[in-house]
């Protein structure tokens, strides 16, 4: 029975040794009974694996890559269900008995949570409130809402597709072509606002609409993560 089945939490992680152990204690919290955590490195030190002390994690070495690393952890997967969650992202309580419940629905196929900061910044409110209301209406989640979706559909669709940025948003638009149903659930995860405040807010937003604006024009994601790069340097 699906109220019974196991989450696989794959958590891609680069130089994420100090925040590591909050999120195995959250993920530990959070998901209830019967799921299991997979943290995939693609760091050359391998720092965050060794920082792991929890001998129930499994741990695994990749090339850097956040869709080559997800896809890693998909691959030594033993649940009937994926859960992939950004190691600065915090779960809410029970979150494994609402994906359980979310993908009970019929025709449900994959979901997320929606999204909030970690930061009761005005601008950062704003910016959780757009995001939301983009994901509902376009029904396309980004990757740090904590995407999750059933394991062998993960595999039927052929896994995220390994470019540098934007795996998220082609695989999520590989689910809707095939007329999928996705869950937005109304309960939210909490993720940090790091990025957004080193950048600035607003530039940050703007940022990444940009992006994803060119995406959509069918520019390549090595041109896109090269301009995203660029722009972190001059933040």
């Amino acid at each position: 029975m699906l109220s019974s089945s196991k989450i696989s939490v794959i958590i891609p992680v680069y130089d994420e040794a100090e925040t590591i152990h909050s999120c195995i204690a959250n993920v530990r919290e959070c998901c209830g009974e019967n799921f299991e955590i997979i943290i995939v490195d693609g760091s050359a030190d391998r720092s965050t694996l060794s920082a792991v002390e929890d001998d129930k994690v499994v741990l695994l070495a990749s090339p850097p890559g956040r869709a080559v690393q997800m896809n890693r952890g998909a691959q030594k997967a033993g649940g009937d269900i994926l859960l992939f969650l950004h190691a600065d992202t915090t779960l809410p309580r029970g979150a494994g008995s609402l994906v359980r419940k979310a993908l009970s629905a019929p025709c449900a196929t994959a979901g997320a949570f929606k999204l909030s900061f970690d930061t009761s910044s005005r601008s950062m409110k704003f910016i959780a409130f757009l995001a939301d209301l983009r994901c509902r209406i376009e029904r396309v989640p980004y990757g740090d809402q904590a995407v999750f979706i059933f394991k062998s559909t993960f595999h039927e669709l052929g896994a995220f597709p390994e470019i540098p940025i934007m795996e998220d948003v082609e695989f999520f638009q590989r689910i809707k072509n095939r007329r999928f149903e996705i869950v937005i659930l109304k309960e939210a995860i909490t993720t940090s606002a790091r990025r957004y405040l080193a950048t600035g807010p607003l530039r940050c937003a703007l940022r990444n609409t940009f992006l994803r604006f060119l995406h959509l024009c069918g520019i390549k994601p090595a041109t896109l993560k090269n301009m995203y790069r660029r722009q972190e340097k001059r933040s």
